[in-house]
């Protein structure tokens, strides 16, 4: 019984914990060393909150039989440019890390903001990111914005 009942307890810690956690986030993502944040009511992505270089290593904290990122170029809101062009993939197998240089089409991705969908261990996470080749402030997404923004539009 004492047994059932720690092991409940135990679950239920567990679940608990999992359930805070955003659904857009499922696992810990880094980028240049930078962990990504989750903002307050930010419910769309995730954000690394520096700029980071072009050949910066994005990182999980266990290999995935696929690693897989796309990357589209993207507003400070998380909004997706629709410039035609296409997403800067990367592809791994047995992997828990891949530079952002390691694109398919072996281009560099260029600085501005970007919305990656990572997805490993059958799941993914959406980070939003600024590239730079130099250090300095970012202008983070304004959730809030976002919010107000949608709001405004039922009625």
């Amino acid at each position: 019984m004492v047994i059932c009942l720690g092991l409940a307890l135990v679950l239920g810690g567990t679940l608990r914990a999992e359930e805070k956690r955003p659904i857009v986030y499922p696992f810990d993502v880094t980028v240049g060393g930078q962990k990504a944040k989750v903002q307050k009511d930010n419910i769309l992505f995730v954000v690394i909150e520096k700029p980071v270089k072009p050949n910066a290593v994005v990182a999980i904290k266990e290999a995935s039989a696929l690693f897989v990122i796309n990357a589209f170029p993207c507003k400070p809101d998380g909004t997706v440019l629709q410039t035609g062009a296409p997403a800067a993939v990367i592809y791994k197998q047995k992997a828990k890390e891949a530079k952002l240089s390691d694109t398919f089409d072996k281009k560099m991705l260029k600085p501005g903001t970007y919305l990656m969908n990572l997805v490993a261990h059958s799941s993914t996470s959406r980070v939003v990111f600024t590239v730079s080749e130099k250090s300095g402030d970012v202008k983070l997404p304004d959730f809030k914005k976002i919010v107000n923004f949608l709001k405004k539009g039922k009625k």
